[in-house]
């Protein structure tokens, strides 16, 4: 016999609409909690991709401080460019993680997990072609495709385990 879900009560002593305020904020903070972890993994992994490819770790965080500096700060050399790279790629994350919300909230973990895949491969190349080829061409046209679409791939699978426990759900 599985437990009752617990009930939690708003401020007026009652499980109304304060208590469902505070659900849906919880599941937005996790939401924005997961796309930075996920963020954060993928950021890795493609820093990993270029490593093996005998590339340049700052390389592509550069690239995407190109955005807000210009094209002349796409180098490969460490500085103030790759942390604004990589603080521009954890606001995004974060981000994506808050639109994930609505389309992952209230499924069963397994179609989470499924969801948050299908939502990265799908967000991906539609925000690619229709923000980044506009606010950033240089990357736009530099980008690795087949890295970039693994790497959001990852950041699917990252948000989708990252998600469930935030919001007190394990995945089966």
């Amino acid at each position: 016999m599985r437990p009752e879900p617990h009930k939690e009560l708003g401020s007026d002593g009652k499980g109304g609409r304060h208590a469902d305020a505070r659900r849906i904020r919880s599941r937005y903070q996790s939401g924005l909690i997961a796309g930075v972890i996920a963020g954060t993994v993928m950021a890795m992994a493609m820093m990993l991709f270029a490593l093996v490819g005998g590339d340049s770790v700052w390389a592509q965080p550069n690239l995407i401080a190109a955005m807000w500096l210009g094209p002349h700060v796409a180098t490969d050399a460490l500085g103030v460019p790759t942390m604004i790279g990589f603080l521009t790629h954890e606001a995004t994350s974060a981000l994506m993680g808050i639109v994930a919300v609505p389309f992952v909230a209230k499924l069963s973990s397994t179609r989470t997990l499924l969801a948050s895949l299908a939502y990265a491969l799908a967000s991906y190349p539609l925000v690619f072609t229709l923000v980044i080829s506009w606010a950033n061409p240089l990357m736009f046209q530099r980008a690795s495709m087949v890295q970039m679409t693994w790497g959001h791939l990852l950041f699917g699978a990252v948000f989708g385990a990252m998600y469930l426990p935030l919001t007190g759900r394990v995945a089966r």
